[in-house]
């Protein structure tokens, strides 16, 4: 099986936003539903939109459901055969940790399918919506070093207990990517995950955020391509609360 790397702790200093209220770094659109038309698609179905304003960079793909399990497929199509990234998410409880991936749409014409891979009694509800806050490769990859994933290889995050979300960006030079993430809280207890490829994860590289709510969340990032394909991750809070039982004060 894959190899591990040494585990990294995530949490004393700031999230993305300073704290939870922040929103300096901003690269996820909050409360997306309340301003973007969503549509509950039923399980075995498939929804798509058509991104048609050229100048759109990159989409916001979110999805919740009322407390189940989703399963999803997302696709981005620049034609019919050319599909540049796709990924697919599972999440134990839509409610609690929704959807919430950014992809870059740098080419043109350009749509997003997302389809419900599981039974007809679990819908979920999802939106896409065009973003116009800033890239993730601009506010992580160009103000910090990523940490190097080679091929086979599995990296793991440790959050500490005020990391309330978490935000992944995964990014190649040219090359193609295969990966996995995972949310795990408990032994191997996997509350989300991404499977993820991308034909050229310089130019659709991906991101997502992920809710972390409770204490002993980790987040595992596996290489799932070949030695000769390695990955940068960057892996930081999105939002942190005040620590709450520590006494140590991290300035």
């Amino acid at each position: 099986g894959p190899s591990t790397s040494s585990a990294l702790l995530l949490g004393p200093g700031k999230g993305a936003l300073g704290d939870a209220s922040g929103t300096s770094g901003a690269t996820i659109i909050d409360n997306v539903f309340a301003g973007s038309p969503s549509f509950t698609i039923q399980g075995d179905t498939l929804k798509t939109w058509d991104v048609v304003n050229e100048d759109t960079q990159r989409v916001q793909v979110s999805a919740k459901s009322n407390s189940r399990p989703i399963h999803a497929k997302v696709e981005y199509w620049h034609t019919p055969s050319y599909i540049p990234m796709k990924f697919k998410c599972y999440s134990e409880d839509g409610a609690v940790r929704p959807l919430n991936a950014v992809i870059e749409t740098p080419k043109h014409p350009k749509s997003i399918a997302c389809f419900n891979v599981n039974s007809q009694e679990f819908p979920f509800e999802a939106t896409v919506a065009e973003s116009d806050l800033s890239s993730a490769s601009s506010v992580l990859a160009e103000t910090s070093a990523g940490t190097h994933v080679q091929g086979d290889m599995i990296t793991t995050f440790v959050l500490d207990g005020t990391v309330e979300s978490v935000q992944v960006l995964l990014k190649t030079d040219s090359r193609n990517m295969k990966a996995r993430i995972e949310l795990t809280q408990g032994p191997n207890n996997i509350k989300q995950s991404f499977e993820i490829y991308a034909s050229a994860g310089q130019k659709t590289p991906f991101y997502a955020v992920m809710e972390t709510p409770g204490p002993g969340n980790v987040v595992r990032i596996i290489n799932e391509n070949t030695l000769e394909y390695p990955f940068d991750a960057w892996v930081q809070p999105y939002k942190k609360s005040e620590a709450k039982t520590s006494s140590i004060s991290w300035n």
